[in-house]
Formats: C-alpha cells, structure tokens, sequence
C-alpha cells in the first residue's frame, strides 16, 4: 500500500510542481516586462527634461540678446568677439545698468520656471512610474510565493519518492524462506 501511495504522491506532487514552475516563469516575464517599461519611461522622462532646459536656456539667450539690440542673424549665437565688443562700447552707461537689471530679471524669470517645469516633471514621473512599481513590487511578492510553495512541493514529492522506494522494498518476495 505504501508503493501505491507514495508513487501517486510523487504523481500529484510532480504535477503541482509543474503548474507551479509555469506560473513562475508567467510571473517572471511580467516582472521583466514591466521593469524594462519603467526603465524607457524613466529615459523619456529624463530625455524631455533635458530638452525643456536646452529650449528654455536658448530663449534666456535670446531675450538677453534681443534687449542688446543685436540684428536678428547675431541673435542666433553667430556674434564674433569683435562684434561683441564693438556692441557693449557702444552702450552708455544708463543702457548697460538697464540691460543688468533685465538680465538679472530674465535669469529670476528662468529659474523660476525651471522650478515649475522640474516639480511638474516630477508629478508627472510619479504619477505614471508609481503605478508600474506598484505592479513590480506585487509580482515580485507573488514570485517570491511561488518560489517557497515550489520548494513545498519538492520536499513533498522528494518525500513520495521515498516512500514508493520504501514500499517497493517491501513488496520484494522473500526467497530466502526465512520468516
């Protein structure tokens, strides 16, 4: 009878180990899945911030070098040294402390933005990164379930196998007629 039982245990065991292991490997391809969707929203995020602060310095230029009363094709970064100097000899003192103060004013203006632009980027990252981490963090509790109830399992159908082993010793006939 032990035969009989430990050989459909190991039977049962077998197959719950099987379902098991192909619930872990589904389990597994998510987690994975879904880390490699956090990582390339991570990079867009950080793409798009990079891009937001290039186009606001390049307009933080510009407005400074409109004020200066640079010709528009100079405006666009082509201002030699010698055109440079020539321009900032040519401003009184009164246009100098004027540009100054317009400086100082774009330059509070544009950190005042970066800030904005940075926390509404960080809301954004947040709200669409929290979600997707909140999804890896639950596989990975569903995994690390799996992986101890497969362990279960295995010490379970290791322990089937031996009895089988036990109970086939004593089916074995005694030819030694000894009782």
């Amino acid at each position: 009878m032990g035969f009989l039982m430990g050989a459909y245990g190991k039977l049962m065991a077998g197959q719950r180990m099987r379902g098991i292991q192909f619930q872990l490997t589904t389990i597994q391809s998510r987690i994975r899945r879904v880390t490699r969707e956090i990582g390339l929203k991570e990079k867009m995020y950080q793409a798009q911030e990079r891009n937001m602060k290039q186009t606001m310095q390049a307009q933080m230029q510009c407005a400074l070098m409109g004020y200066a009363g640079l010709p528009a094709g100079m405006q666009a970064g082509m201002l030699d040294g010698t055109s440079a100097y020539q321009l900032w000899g040519s401003m009184s003192q009164n246009d100098m402390m004027g540009y100054q103060a317009f400086a100082q004013q774009v330059q509070m203006q544009y950190m005042q933005c970066q800030t904005m632009w940075q926390n509404m980027f960080e809301i954004q990252r947040d709200a669409d990164l929290n979600a997707l981490k909140d999804l890896e963090d639950d596989l990975q509790l569903e995994k690390d379930s799996l992986e101890s109830q497969l362990k279960i399992a295995q010490a379970d159908y290791e322990a089937n196998k031996e009895m089988e082993k036990q109970g086939a010793q004593n089916l074995k006939p005694d030819y030694t007629g000894q009782a």
